[in-house]
């Protein structure tokens, strides 16, 4: 968990990422003996990559989608930026097909799990490709594919999609005049007036369709999860005929973790759906997390539910997401509560003390390290834990 705030240990590190995306180009074409106009392209290609990634990494980040070893001081992101400008270099020394370019997948999604790594990984490939003298074409479509998927996080969740609609119609153009100058020498007005008009193409996609695409997506998901949370729902009367003690447990676990959810402006259906179906899996038995999965598989449960569940109480993965940290929890103190006797709970400094050390031991774990669940939100759950009575 950490303050999403301003780190000099994280300028420092764009800063250094921004002189590698400078160095990068430059080293390999002077060991390539390129001329200085094709490293200066090299360059400017590297740039707004840098830009693009750049400004998705600072949106995840401050939305909080970002894990500790990514957000807290990008020390594992420039770590990983460091050795994929390292590995290009290195390949220009290579046959162009000769070179390792899985290593540039196996590196990243080792080091990130989901996008960030996809980016990393592609962005890196195409600049090796670029360096061994790659099909250019094929280079260029794939490096503004990546960027526009950058471009599609913001137009998603941006107020202000016309900023963005610049920055992709700049980058629209620029890439593909300039890839196409180092094939023929010379700047060509048709490239230019082409490049244009697919460049506003790409802006009002993001603009219009974009988000409501998008939205559609999280449309479908809150019906698929209204559905399951129907009392009437087959797997919830299966939990209550399997024991009306588990069910219970996932009714007040399911509330605790949506108003838990709702604090902290996470999503409190998520949140609830997770909590009700975090231990589903008892209902086949031994192994409960992968028979859970496979329930809310069998189920068209939703990918972010399934993932809650097979990231249930740390043992195979820890907490991704804020939702599965807030139900784990939720699920943790509802546990504990159902345990200790009425006894122990005969005054309120009893309480708080059960959830103070309880949240703390689990943090100092480092169990919500990758969820993106920042200091001021561990904070306002726990506070409102021990203001509120939800857990009796």
């Amino acid at each position: 968990m950490n303050q999403l705030s301003f780190s000099y240990r994280r300028v420092q590190k764009l800063i250094l990422m921004f002189l590698l995306t400078l160095l990068g180009p430059c080293i390999a074409g002077i060991i390539g003996q390129r001329p200085l106009d094709t490293i200066i392209v090299w360059i400017f290609v590297s740039i707004f990559f840098y830009l693009g990634f750049l400004l998705y990494l600072e949106h995840t980040r401050v939305t909080g989608q970002l894990s500790r070893g990514m957000s807290n001081s990008f020390g594992l992101i420039f770590f990983v930026y460091l050795f994929g400008t390292l590995f290009t270099i290195a390949f220009s020394f290579l046959p162009g097909y000769c070179a390792p370019y899985m290593l540039f997948g196996i590196f990243c999604a080792s080091a990130f799990e989901g996008k960030p790594g996809i980016y990393f990984s592609m962005y890196f490939a195409c600049m090796a490709g670029m360096y061994n003298g790659g099909d250019d074409q094929v280079l260029t479509a794939v490096l503004l594919a990546l960027l526009g998927a950058l471009f599609c996080e913001w137009y998603t969740r941006s107020s202000n999609p016309v900023s963005i609609s610049m920055f992709v119609i700049c980058t629209s153009i620029a890439i593909p005049v300039c890839i196409q100058y180092l094939q023929v020498r010379q700047l060509q007005l048709l490239t230019i007036v082409i490049t244009f008009a697919g460049a506003i193409v790409c802006s009002l996609f993001g603009i219009f369709l974009s988000p409501k695409l998008h939205y559609r997506e999280v449309y479908d998901e809150s019906i698929s999860l209204d559905t399951i949370m129907d009392p009437a729902f087959h797997l919830q009367k299966e939990i209550q005929k399997y024991s009306t003690a588990d069910y219970n447990h996932a009714v007040k676990t399911s509330q605790v973790a949506a108003r838990l959810a709702k604090e902290v402006a996470a999503d409190e259906k998520l949140a609830a759906a997770g909590g009700f179906y975090y231990r589903v899996g008892k209902l086949e038995g031994e192994p409960f997390v992968e028979n859970g999965i496979r329930l809310a598989q069998q189920n068209c449960f939703s990918e972010r539910l399934i993932a809650i569940l097979a990231e249930y109480n740390g043992q195979n993965m820890l907490p991704s997401s804020i939702e599965s940290a807030i139900v784990h929890i939720a699920d943790c103190l509802v546990t504990k509560f159902d345990l200790l006797d009425k006894d122990t709970f005969s005054s309120t400094w009893n309480r708080d003390i059960v959830v103070y050390q309880t949240m703390n031991e689990k943090s100092a774990e480092g169990l919500y390290d990758r969820s993106g669940l920042t200091m001021n939100q561990f904070l306002k759950i726990r506070e409102l834990l021990v203001k509120e009575d939800l857990l009796s």
